[in-house]
């Protein structure tokens, strides 16, 4: 379910990161994705805190400016450590 929630932002967060401003409709569409993934995962109980580095980039491009490289591998890692992890709502159905 995350997974297919959260690979938009990060490739738009990937794409800002090598240097390259993502089109604005992908901008966008990450934000609302992320928002998305925030709340199924603070409705399943879980912390959304891992979200917060790559909502911030996200956040930088929304205003028209490039995030810090730096920030951007933050937050990719962070994206992919919250795709890799156990999706809440097969866990809470067992």
């Amino acid at each position: 379910m995350y997974n297919d929630l959260l690979e938009l932002p990060q490739r738009v967060i990937a794409t800002a990161r090598i240097g390259v401003r993502p089109e604005l409709r992908d901008i966008e569409t990450a934000s609302c994705q992320l928002i998305a993934a925030r709340t199924a995962l603070q409705q399943s109980g879980r912390s959304a805190l891992d979200l917060e580095s790559a909502r911030v980039a996200i956040a930088v491009l929304r205003l028209g400016h490039m995030p810090h490289r730096n920030a951007c591998i933050d937050a990719v890692t962070a994206l992919a450590k919250v795709m890799a992890g156990p999706d809440p709502l097969l866990a809470g159905d067992a």
